[in-house]
């Protein structure tokens, strides 16, 4: 459901919608396995960068840590960047 979610942010085969893209992301990240994790990690950017969302780090902040306990390295580095 994520990578539906993902055509939605950028826009791929589909019109670009973010509100539609942090939807699917929603509900893909209701798996609090690795499994939803990729969801959570784009919910963060989506936060951190303000992408259809009011910018926030304290939410991407928050959902990088969802995806973190899972073991998403990719998670793992946005917290690092995030100091």
């Amino acid at each position: 459901m994520y990578l539906l979610g993902q055509c939605y942010e950028q826009g791929k085969g589909v019109k670009q919608d973010y509100a539609k893209a942090k939807s699917l992301y929603e509900k893909a990240a209701q798996r609090t396995d690795h499994v939803g994790a990729p969801a959570m990690v784009y919910l963060g950017d989506m936060y951190a960068k303000g992408l259809g969302v009011a910018a926030d780090t304290a939410k991407a902040k928050a959902w990088y840590q969802k995806a973190a306990a899972t073991g998403n390295l990719d998670a793992i580095e946005a917290l690092k960047a995030m100091g």
